[in-house]
C-alpha cells in the first residue's frame, strides 16, 4: 500500500526540486504579462510599376494570381499610422505568400513588419481571403518586440478593382515577455 505522508521539498532530488522551482516561478512571471495592442495600416498595390505585391512564379500553364494554386508573392508595403496613402510611413510589411489551397481560398502569408525604429514583428500563417477579417499568428519580434507573442487581425478597409490598390488595418494583440 502506498504512503499518503507529504512530500518535503527537501527530500525531493535536485533536479526536481529545480523543476518545480522553475515551474513556479514561470507562472508568478506569467500573471505580470500584459497585452499590448498596436493599430497601423498597410498600404497595398498589386498592379503598375509602383506595385508592392508581385508574382515570383507559380504553376507551369496556370495564371499566377492569389487564387492560383502554388503562386508565390513577394511583398513590400508601406507601413502607416493612419489609411490616409499620405500619412506617415512607420515601417515595410515584408515577406512572402503563396497561394496554398487547392480551392484558392487561402493563402499561407511568412511577413515582418519591420519597423523604422529597428524593431520588428514576425507574421505567419493562413489568411482565409474571402473572410473579412484574417488572423495570423505573431511569432516573434526584435527590439522593442523582443520575445512578442500573440495575433494580429488584417481587415482590407478600402478595395480599388481598377488599380489593385488596397488598405488594409492591422491590429496586433501581443504578449511581451
Amino acid at each position: 500500500m502506498a504512503s499518503s505522508r507529504p512530500v518535503k521539498l527537501m527530500s525531493l532530488p535536485s533536479p526536481l526540486l529545480l523543476v518545480l522551482v522553475l515551474m513556479l516561478t514561470s507562472l508568478a512571471k506569467a500573471q505580470r504579462l500584459t497585452e499590448t495592442i498596436t493599430e497601423f495600416y498597410l498600404q497595398d498595390l498589386a498592379s503598375g510599376s509602383n506595385a508592392t505585391v508581385i508574382p515570383i512564379t507559380g504553376i507551369k500553364n496556370k495564371p499566377l494570381s492569389f487564387t492560383s494554386f502554388g503562386t508565390i508573392f513577394a511583398l513590400d508595403d508601406p507601413i502607416t499610422v493612419t489609411s490616409d496613402k499620405s500619412s506617415t510611413e512607420i515601417g515595410r510589411a515584408q515577406g512572402i505568400m503563396v497561394a496554398s489551397s487547392l480551392s484558392g481560398s487561402n493563402v499561407h502569408v511568412s511577413m515582418s513588419f519591420a519597423f523604422s525604429n529597428g524593431s520588428s514583428l514576425e507574421i505567419q500563417g493562413t489568411s482565409r481571403q474571402f473572410e473579412r477579417y484574417k488572423e495570423l499568428s505573431v511569432v516573434s519580434g526584435t527590439g522593442t518586440f523582443r520575445y512578442a507573442r500573440g495575433y494580429a487581425t488584417l481587415e482590407s478597409i478600402y478595395y480599388d478593382n481598377r488599380t489593385s490598390y488596397s488598405i488594409i488595418r492591422c491590429t496586433t494583440r501581443i504578449i511581451l515577455s
